[in-house]
This record gives structure tokens, C-alpha cells and sequence, in this order.
């Protein structure tokens, strides 16, 4: 009985590591989707209703824009900026996660937070906030 006890223990754990793994690697892909700065792929992370929202550095106003008007804002952007951008920190807790995200430019360093829902079993940006520091 011991042993049936402790296979079973074994085969919890196992199934439980398994599945944080996959949630893990697919929070990844949704984020690296984000990452990339391709507004195509960009659009796949995050989910339709999303919305962005942050300071504006140039007057202190407070915005909220709905996330398509920032993904048609990037595809239109020719103009690509040399950029250094990696992922600071990951929380996953169920079907929730949050990420922070740094950005550093030539003229500024950005954080993003973003906040993700797993969502008919795909990971998807549901908000994002940003801080933005200029050099």
C-alpha cells in the first residue's frame, strides 16, 4: 500500500511540473509574439478586447487605448527602432499570469506589464501598462 501511495504522489507531482511547463512555454510564446515587433504577430498576442493604457511623458495625461489602435499604429510605423528587449519576471498562477517586460531604446527605457489569460487553452494579453523613461 506504501508504494501505491507514493506512485501515486509521484504521478500528481509529475502531471503538475508537465503542466506548468506548458503554461510556461506558452506564456513565452504569447510574450515573444509581442516582442517581436511585427504587428501581425504582435496582434496574435494579445486578445481583441485588450487595452493599453499609461502616462503620457509628454503632459502627464492619463491614456486608455483600445490595443488595435496600438497594433495599427505599429504596422504602419516604417520607421524601426534599434531596440534591446527582454523579459524581466513571470508569474503564473492557474490561468492567469502577469509578465514585466524592459524595452531600452537610445532615447528611453520602457516597462511593460502585461497581464494574460489563458483563454479556450491559448495564452492571450488581455492589458497592458507601460512606464516609459527618457534618457
Amino acid at each position: 500500500m506504501p508504494k501505491l501511495i507514493l506512485l501515486t504522489v509521484l504521478l500528481c507531482t509529475s502531471t503538475l511540473l508537465i503542466a506548468q511547463s506548458n503554461d510556461e512555454a506558452g506564456v513565452r510564446a504569447c510574450l515573444e509574439n509581442y516582442m517581436s515587433g511585427d504587428g501581425n504577430r504582435m496582434e496574435k498576442a494579445f486578445h481583441p478586447s485588450a487595452y493599453m493604457k499609461y502616462i503620457d511623458v509628454q503632459n502627464g495625461e492619463y491614456k486608455d487605448v483600445p490595443i488595435a489602435d496600438f497594433i495599427a499604429r505599429v504596422k504602419a510605423n516604417t520607421n524601426k527602432v534599434e531596440r534591446k528587449i527582454e523579459i524581466v519576471s513571470m508569474n503564473i498562477e492557474g490561468t492567469a499570469a502577469q509578465a514585466k517586460i524592459k524595452i531600452e531604446t537610445a532615447q528611453a527605457i520602457l516597462y511593460d506589464y502585461m497581464n494574460l489569460l489563458k483563454i479556450n487553452g491559448e495564452w492571450k494579453i488581455v492589458s497592458k501598462i507601460f512606464s516609459r523613461q527618457n534618457k
